[in-house]
């Protein structure tokens, strides 16, 4: 499985402006920490910026057709005049069913963790979803020119977080059971901590059977005699 992951902006293109920020520093950040996340559950990620330049859109477009990637997902951060508008949206391309479906699946795993306005999914022919190969998706996380939201975007906490859950959707989505980081206990194992009269007794046992090794060992040295 092989994902495109599109930081929208970049050099000289900064995008929507903030009062403390602008959108391609945000996008940036998002999009190498979503990388992370699917890397760490086998899924090949391929980057069309890591750093912060100027790609143009069909460069963007070609990198992830050239690397016959199975899904590309564009972010972004949106803005408006009016600094009271909220919310998150993700666009597809229309008549794309997988588009759609994992457009869904994005949406409502953004909308849950940041508990923003959920203003849905739509349709839009921007040029990343119509030039792309495969079902491509581009989201929206919020409004840079919302204070509240932008200081939000820019908390890298929450950012960890709303990553984590947009990568568990996608896997879900995919089919794949997420990696929470755990360590499995070992076949067997109750995972809780021996009581001191459990300790006790599990060293009672051991000696007892160093014991018993101890005997036979003997034997067997009366017997090479």
């Amino acid at each position: 499985m092989k994902i495109c992951i599109d930081a929208g902006h970049g050099g000289k293109t900064p995008g929507a402006q903030g009062k403390k920020t602008l959108e391609k520093y945000i996008n940036l950040e998002l999009a190498l920490k979503l990388r992370d996340e699917l890397v760490k559950n086998g899924i090949e990620v391929i980057m069309t910026r890591t750093t912060d330049v100027y790609i143009e859109l069909k460069e963007r477009c070609d990198i992830a057709n050239k690397n016959k990637c199975d899904y590309f997902i564009s972010i972004h951060c949106n803005s408006f005049t009016d600094t009271s508008v909220s919310g998150t949206e993700t666009y597809y391309y229309n008549g794309s069913k997988e588009g759609m479906e994992l457009a869904r699946a994005i949406q409502n795993a953004a909308v849950q963790y940041s508990k923003n306005k959920d203003r849905g999914i739509k349709t839009a022919s921007y040029y990343v979803l119509v030039y792309t190969a495969m079902p491509a998706v581009l989201l929206e996380t919020a409004f840079i020119s919302n204070e509240n939201e932008e200081n939000m975007l820019m908390d890298k906490t929450w950012q960890e977080g709303f990553v984590k859950n947009i990568s568990s959707a996608i896997l879900n989505y995919l089919g794949i059971k997420p990696n929470d980081g755990t360590i499995p206990e070992e076949p067997g194992s109750s995972g809780r901590e021996l009581s001191d009269e459990d300790r006790q007794k599990a060293i009672e046992e051991l000696e007892r059977m160093l014991e018993l090794m101890t005997q036979s060992v003997n034997k067997l040295k009366d017997i090479i005699r």
